[in-house]
């Protein structure tokens, strides 16, 4: 029997459903994928009906690209006789249906991870972390949406013992919805911000999203939650089943102290939990990432570990978050850490950077989904930016506000451009070997594309 998910295990949850297959020979499937151009072989691609871009209409291209299987909503032209084909009404829903099935059927100790800020560090770290002991499986990249975290499970081996996989949400109900496809016994939820404010339409809608994955666990599982947050805090009473809570507060029953800042290299801090006491030297850069690394701790703890093995497990991880530390033009290092950017993510960023040596450059743009505090918010920003780096970049009309602020705040060199093209070039020409830019925007942004233009890859 194969140890991944197969054509055959696909066409026969697809038919009992009640959905259109045309069946192909017996095929591994060892992943998933929504774009046509991003398949590998081996893939199952899902023709989701975007906003913008109808993946129905790329079937061909992505059987063509090594596609193994696919699920869409209307029968692909051409003839694909190697291929399985599963044609369903509502390619989201079916394919969240194969997901739980396969889920079910590998049956591992699933953990998901939630928050505002920081999902996929933690996601990554945990994963790097519970792995010391156990066959692990990781949701890739950002697969942790409706349609994403489904793909993710496509992956899922039946020798792995436990799946951490990242839950996002932009929508009412989305994080239940995650929580019946992956079926968690560990859940971890980091913060609770202000990121998808927009769509949801206040902080405490927010907030009763994340703390659904909390409520969801079974009695026999365990919530591993960030005590220091005033928004997560209240939960911890309430809720049936384990708790471990984390954070620096005396309330925490995994709390760290005496953190030592050791740069780009990472941060030691103490941990206690249960009478028992170790060394964490995470390689996590910056103390906003202290809640990653206890939450990894929090996650190991649930499954069995005792607090020296977790420990070590985090100090032994190779992970570095989703910043990544590149060398730019002239020597200068640069923090890629372009992937996304909220007010808490950015605040932690500038203050890392304030703490490192050397001239210390913010390359910034506009933190999105805001909504009506999308101006407070990046002038609060520009505050933090004033008391931690010697130039600041500001880039867009949001960031003007950003750019504005910090001058008021007594910073003596902030530049403000229309565009990023221009703040690159101008980057690029202040250079010097020691500084160290900070690169940071939300997506929409598209920060990637100057990267080249700084002296380094993206």
């Amino acid at each position: 029997m194969s140890e991944h998910l197969t054509t055959g295990f696909a066409a026969r949850v697809m038919r009992q459903h009640g959905y259109l297959v045309m069946e192909g020979p017996e095929a591994a499937i060892t992943g998933g994928a929504a774009d046509s151009r991003a398949v590998q072989p081996g893939d199952l691609f899902t023709a989701f009906p975007g906003e913008n871009v109808d993946g129905n209409r790329f079937v061909a291209d992505a059987l063509h690209n090594g596609a193994v299987a696919v699920i869409c909503e209307r029968v692909p032209d051409g003839d694909f006789p190697g291929k399985t084909i599963v044609v369903a009404p509502d390619t989201t829903r079916a394919v969240g249906e194969l997901a739980n099935a396969w889920r079910r059927e590998c049956n591992p100790r699933v953990a998901g991870i939630t928050g505002t800020v920081g999902k996929t560090t933690t996601k990554d770290l945990t994963a790097a972390a519970v792995a010391a002991g156990f066959s692990t499986h990781k949701s890739a990249g950002n697969f942790n949406s409706r349609e994403g975290l489904p793909l993710a499970l496509m992956s899922l081996r039946r020798d792995h013992q436990v799946s951490v996989l990242e839950m996002a949400m932009d929508s009412l109900g989305e994080i239940l919805y995650l929580c019946e496809i992956a079926e968690p016994e560990i859940g971890v939820v980091m913060n609770v911000g202000l990121t998808h404010i927009e769509k949801l339409g206040s902080i405490e809608a927010i907030q009763r999203e994340k703390l659904t994955l909390a409520r969801y666990l079974p009695t026999s599982g365990t919530a591993v939650l960030n005590i220091d947050d005033p928004r997560i805090a209240p939960v911890a009473s309430e809720l049936r089943c384990n708790v471990i809570t984390f954070g620096a507060s005396d309330a925490a029953t995994l709390r760290c102290e005496h953190m030592d800042n050791r740069g780009l290299l990472g941060v030691s801090f103490d941990v206690s939990f249960g009478g028992e006491s170790a060394r964490v030297d995470s390689p996590l850069p910056g103390e906003h990432t202290v809640p990653a690394a206890l939450a990894a701790i929090g996650v190991c703890l649930a499954l069995g570990m005792d607090l020296g093995q977790a420990a070590a497990a985090v100090s032994g991880s190779v992970e570095s978050g989703r910043a990544r530390i590149v060398t730019g033009h002239a020597g200068a290092t640069i923090i890629d850490d372009r992937y996304n950017s909220s007010p808490d993510s950015l605040a932690g960023a500038l203050r890392m950077l304030g703490a490192l040596p050397g001239r210390r450059i913010a390359f910034l743009g506009r933190m999105a989904e805001l909504g009506d505090f999308e101006l407070q918010q990046h002038l609060a920003a520009g505050e933090i930016a004033a008391e931690n780096v010697d130039i600041l970049v500001a880039v867009g009309e949001t960031c003007r506000a950003l750019a504005e602020s910090a001058t008021a705040a007594g910073l003596a060199d902030v530049r403000w451009f229309a565009t990023k093209e221009e703040a690159a070039a101008e980057v690029r020409a202040t250079l010097l070997e020691g500084d160290t830019v900070l690169l940071k925007a939300s997506r929409g942004e598209a920060f990637e594309t100057i990267l080249p233009m700084l002296g380094a890859s993206a």
